[in-house]
């Protein structure tokens, strides 16, 4: 929405003829011809003047027609215009630069058939261009057909026979401008300018070449500049409102608005970035209204229903706020933003990451530099403990935007997760870096590290497919001569997936008092459950052949007995001095936990498969 207005680049033809020269009165040929002088150097006013006292003088003055219809379509005077050309080319048929110059008419009115075709009639009539206006008329026909090497050639070839042919230092320039070589346009408008310092069309498109290489005050001067030649263009005041917004000078970015709205009150565009500078004042009210009024004026442009969605997501809300993004989506499909959005909504108020994944990838296919699509994707890898995606997915949000700080600081988290602390705390360092808030910390008591692979769970939905095969087990631990048996535990069966292997390594390789290492949510839900009976016997049934991973922790209480010293007593008897001490015994409880578990592999369906879980071999825990 943040919209610089780029007019449409009309092509000007100068036309020459001898022989409809000849057909008019002397006076009328001297008009027409210091009309074509004005034209040629932008003046468009003062060339549609002299163009209609020439038609006054002699109606058969074709090339006055031709520069009056010109200087007609600049002020946007269409239908008047295609008058003054068609009669134009009715006395002149075989004029090729007519022709061309009724082309630019068409291209204007958005008819690409009918201007494609009088291009082409045009270049079959201008074979051989001899004058500065017939290369021009050539140059702008090229440029139609996005053959820009050969309109830069004609146009620097007019400029050779007529060093005072603004109008083609303008269409150079554009041909710069559009290869992003501001600098080489700046120049080409600077000459345009020298010519006729009154050339407020050429000061508009300077402005938003200095806007494209972010120098706003430069531009702020051209369009100012545009606005004391041309009082009324609405244009060049809703441009400047966009340099100041840009600068935060948004009491005189609203003032210059106010202008475009008192000259063109049903202008959408305008609410909307009005609207922009509402929301960055913090005036969400103020801006919700003229979204709103946007939507009214221009009911099918999507900018305006993601912008308003936004702010209903300020209010929180939400299903308002989807009903406007679901509408952005399908006036267009390829409106990057409102997937994100509509994304955001899903994954975190809806709690529907799948459909948020959707929109997240959505906004990458769409756009594949957009940081924030990566960011977020990575957001749902992460929520899903799947951080190996998640990182990748980061990195590839830093490389679209090296400046996005959420992604440091996601990715630092994500590499923690898997135990890659440098990497971790290198990512924590640049978040800081690039201007976020976050201060040094203590160690972690305890820290929990996850693998690094990702999870399959159609692979473990598979594994678990109803079989005919059984496990049956029993429990127990052993400690200090006792048995325990692990009566009413929850007993836990995963099928042996790449991911569970990885774990189990990582597992043995990392554990310790100070670092947990678990399985993702997602792939502790891809399991079955029993509970023992009184004696710790279990049993896990329908289950087809393969390999299984089999684990519980028992909890139980051990009661032990100490013995307390309670005093003594000291007693002589002749020269001995005896002392006699005094103890008690009392009973304590020891909590404890023991994991227990072990790989079991079934070998044929319907085999049944009989285990014992201890922490040791205990004959009479057996099955």
């Amino acid at each position: 929405m943040k919209r610089i207005v780029k007019r449409f680049s009309i092509s000007v033809i100068v036309i020459i003829i001898s022989g409809v020269a000849s057909t008019a009165s002397g006076q009328s040929s001297s008009i027409a011809e210091n009309a074509l002088t004005r034209l040629m150097e932008g003046d468009f006013t003062k060339a549609k003047s002299l163009a209609a006292a020439a038609i006054n003088s002699d109606r058969n003055n074709g090339l006055a027609y031709a520069i009056r219809g010109r200087a007609r379509l600049v002020g946007n005077e269409l239908a008047g215009a295609q008058v003054d050309l068609a009669e134009a080319i009715r006395l002149s048929p075989d004029n090729g630069v007519f022709y061309a110059f009724e082309a630019a008419c068409y291209q204007y009115q958005n008819n690409p058939e009918l201007s494609r075709k009088t291009f082409e009639r045009a270049l079959q009539l201008l074979g051989s261009p001899k004058s500065a206006i017939e290369y021009y008329a050539c140059g702008i026909a090229y440029e139609s057909v996005k053959k820009e090497e050969a309109a830069l050639a004609d146009y620097t070839k007019a400029i050779e026979l007529n060093p005072r042919f603004a109008l083609s230092y303008v269409k150079r320039g554009k041909i710069y401008s559009n290869r992003k070589q501001d600098d080489a346009a700046i120049a080409e408008y600077a000459k345009a300018i020298g010519i006729n310092p009154s050339y407020a069309g050429c000061y508009f498109i300077r402005g938003n070449a200095y806007y494209e290489k972010q120098q706003y005050d430069l531009a702020i001067a051209d369009f100012t500049k545009v606005i004391e030649l041309s009082p009324k263009d609405v244009d060049a005041y809703f441009n400047r409102g966009v340099m100041y917004k840009k600068k935060e000078k948004y009491d005189l970015a609203l003032a210059d608005y106010a202008k475009v709205i008192e000259l063109s009150p049903k202008d959408a565009s305008l609410y909307g970035n009005r609207g922009n500078i509402y929301l960055m004042q913090e005036k969400a009210d103020l801006a919700f209204s003229d979204y709103a009024k946007a939507i009214e004026l221009d009911p099918k442009n999507a900018l305006y229903y993601v912008s308003r969605g936004n702010i209903y997501v300020r209010w929180e809300q939400w299903d308002a706020a989807l009903n406007d993004y679901n509408k952005a989506i399908e006036l267009d499909p390829k409106n990057a933003d409102a997937y994100l959005e509509r994304g955001n909504i899903y994954f975190k108020i809806k709690k529907q990451s799948d459909l948020a994944f959707a929109d997240f990838n959505k906004v990458i296919a769409i756009n594949p530099k957009y940081s924030n699509g990566y960011l977020n994707v990575g957001v749902v890898h992460h929520d899903k403990q799947q951080y190996s995606l998640a990182i990748s997915n980061y990195t590839k949000a830093i490389e679209a935007d090296p400046a996005n700080l959420l992604a440091y600081l996601n990715r630092a988290d994500a590499y923690e997760a898997i135990g890659s602390n440098k990497l971790a705390d290198l990512d924590r360092k640049k978040y800081s870096d690039l201007g976020g808030k976050i201060s040094a910390s203590g160690e972690k008591s305890r820290r929990e590290i996850f693998p690094q692979g990702t999870f399959d769970a159609k692979l473990a939905e598979g594994a678990l497919g109803r079989g005919l095969s059984r496990i049956v087990g029993r429990a127990c631990t052993k400690k200090d001569g006792l048995i325990f048996y692990a009566a009413g535990v929850k007993v836990v069966l995963f099928p042996v997936t790449p991911y569970l292997e990885e774990w189990y390594k990582l597992r043995d390789q990392k554990e310790n008092k100070k670092t947990g290492v678990y399985m993702s949510k997602e792939a502790n839900q891809y399991s079955i459950e029993a509970i023992t009976g009184a004696d710790g016997r279990f049993a896990f049934e329908g289950l087809k052949p393969g390999q299984y991973f089999i684990q519980l922790i028992h909890d139980f209480n051990q009661l032990k007995t100490a013995r307390i010293y309670s005093g003594s007593n000291t007693s002589q008897n002749g020269p001995v001095r005896e002392i006699t001490n005094y103890y008690y015994d009392q009973d304590y409880i020891v909590e404890r936990s023991q994991r227990l578990e072990r790989f079991v592999e079934v070998k044929q369906d319907g085999d049944t498969k009989k285990i014992t879980l201890a922490n040791g071999l205990i004959k009479s825990c057996e099955f």
